[in-house]
């Protein structure tokens, strides 16, 4: 990139190459001087009705680092185009809302049919891991798109451009874009496991954590873990009888719960299926009763950013992150 004649010279000679071939295939008489080499790369193996496609989310470390984001984010197809999602990662949605929807108040459920025109809500609902959703777009225009349960840092756009008309970049430009943009936001997201700010194994801990902690906008990546130490590892908490724990949600973009079951059985159904489920068991725990903090994180607008347990009994008890246990968001609290 610094020899600016070497790089002058390759362009020079790919235009030169281009025109030979034109030339060599005996044309129609029309100019043989090529497309610009943007477009020539832009449109290879292109053609009307293209089938393009992105991924949504993007996770590492045994889901532990969670990346809220679509790769490429934004897209440029023409009239006609189809794009299929594919999903990287647990729970999300692809959600075209209508003008003055909210995406906190749209339904979770599949809407809409097979394209997308901006007339109606068109939804994928909540999908998993490995799973699709395609549309196509018939008309020009500008689509923007959210994640239903991750707004409004997971957020795309499609921009729809008139048939025929060259397309400015390739799949491959957007696959190496989105590799790059999650490879970048991942790592920030274990980068942020060094922002831990209490003391490293003591009765403070946090219930996730993010770049930027809770005095930034919600960003792309997250932390689905409890910790009481500066690193992934460290979601155990020992303490002694009588010792009260503290956690505190310092991520900018996710609620969290601290729920613990009655010792050495499951959460019952109706507290595990539902992560909304209210506060209750009160503010001391010996493993007798469901013991749960409720919803917490002022930074996504819960009321709260904290949650207190006094621990009353020896033992070793499990507990869990109602929103994000499936993730491995499971803590141990060992009392002795």
């Amino acid at each position: 990139m610094h020899n600016t004649t070497l790089r002058g010279f390759s362009i020079f000679t790919s235009l030169y190459l281009s025109a030979a071939l034109l030339s060599s295939c005996g044309g129609s008489g029309q100019s043989s001087v090529p497309q610009p080499v943007s477009n020539q790369r832009a449109n290879v193996g292109v053609k009307p009705g293209v089938h393009w496609y992105v991924s949504v989310g993007a996770d590492r470390r045994g889901q532990a680092l969670q990346d809220l984001d679509y790769f490429s984010s934004t897209i440029t197809i023409d009239a006609g185009d189809s794009i299929t999602w594919t999903f990287k990662a647990s729970e999300h949605t692809v959600s075209f809302l209508l003008p003055n929807q909210s995406p906190f108040t749209a339904p979770l459920a599949p809407a809409g049919g097979s394209t997308e025109d901006g007339t109606a809500f068109t939804s994928s609902g909540v999908r998993d891991i490995g799973q699709t959703y395609t549309l196509t777009f018939p008309k020009p225009g500008t689509y923007a798109y959210n994640c239903l349960l991750h707004p409004p840092e997971m957020a795309g756009k499609v921009i729809v451009q008139n048939a025929g008309v060259p397309y400015p970049h390739s799949q491959g430009y957007y696959r190496g874009q989105g590799n790059k943009t999650a490879n970048a936001e991942l790592a920030a997201g274990q980068a942020s496991v060094a922002l831990f700010p209490y003391t490293n194994g003591g009765a403070t801990a946090v219930a996730g954590i993010s770049p930027g902690l809770t005095g930034m906008p919600p960003s792309h990546s997250t932390v689905y873990r409890f910790l009481n130490a500066n690193n992934l590892n460290s979601t155990t908490i020992d303490i002694s009888v009588g010792t009260t724990v503290t956690w505190v949600n310092l991520t900018n973009n996710e609620p969290h719960t601290v729920t613990f079951p009655v010792a050495g059985q499951p959460l019952p159904p109706d507290v595990a299926n539902n992560p909304f489920s209210p506060p209750s068991g009160g503010s001391t725990y010996d493993g007798s009763v469901v013991t749960n903090s409720g919803p917490f994180g002022s930074a996504v607008g819960f009321p709260t950013n904290t949650y207190s347990l006094k621990f009353t009994k020896a033992g070793s008890f499990v507990y869990y992150c109602l929103f994000h246990d499936e993730f491995g968001m499971i803590g141990i609290v060992k009392v002795h």
